[in-house]
């Protein structure tokens, strides 16, 4: 496909293509092996086993990572984001996480074997590419932290966070037995959680509806 180079001026102020020449980027992308898909709201972009062997980048729009077994919120997809870069030399059959779209979504698809070229075209493109799954696991290694330790009220705070990235008012996906599954705590122990977080002013709750007071408050549960 024909590149325009707004494309490739975006794609260049992100650190994974920062180290490559408009040039090199605009001449690899210009191929039969990128494309752009739109995805309405709801809508899986990627699942298990539906997925591409390429690296996503959203144009416009946003969406969500969600864990597979319990549909826990990883990540929140914003404009300018990527994602498959990790998946995209496993050699796996499946795709380990959900992505779904939060808002009509627009993605640009750079297939794998033009990563490949740029690798071989510009030697430190591969540096910046490592660096950046780098960074990945790092961020993933603290979200399972503090998914998986700290109090009740931590938890909470933290999914909740992910979960107010787009809104100010976030309606639960899933029952109170359900959200406490996912996140390894008793029921009880949710509802005293949010009663925490409410009586400390971070959030309100109104039956499945939950909305964001003050941010700042919330981030000081998180231990």
């Amino acid at each position: 496909m024909n590149v325009s180079d707004k494309l490739v001026e975006r794609l260049l102020k992100l650190d994974i293509f920062s180290s490559l020449s408009p040039q090199v980027l605009k001449s690899a992308l210009s191929c039969d092996e990128t494309g752009i898909v739109d995805y309405r709201r709801g809508e899986i972009i990627y699942s298990g086993d539906c997925f591409r062997s390429s690296v996503g980048y959203i144009i416009k729009g946003g969406a969500k990572v969600v864990k597979s077994e319990n549909s826990v919120i990883i990540s929140k997809l914003s404009e300018n984001s990527l994602f498959g870069c990790a998946a995209l030399f496993s050699g796996k059959d499946h795709f380990v996480n959900e992505i779904v779209a939060t808002k009509d979504t627009r993605v640009f698809y750079i297939d794998k074997s033009v990563i490949v070229k740029l690798m071989q075209l510009d030697t430190t493109f591969p540096v910046s590419y490592i660096r950046y799954l780098s960074d990945r696991i790092l961020f993933l290694n603290k979200r399972i932290v503090n998914f998986t330790g700290g109090s009740a009220e931590s938890r909470l705070a933290n999914y909740l966070l992910s979960c107010f990235a787009d809104y100010k008012t976030y309606e639960l996906d899933r029952s109170m037995s359900q959200l406490a599954v996912s996140l390894d705590i008793g029921r009880a122990s949710l509802y005293r959680a949010f009663d925490s977080l409410e009586s400390g002013g971070a959030v309100e709750r109104n039956g499945k509806y939950v909305r964001l007071v003050d941010k700042d408050t919330l981030k000081k549960f998180i231990q």
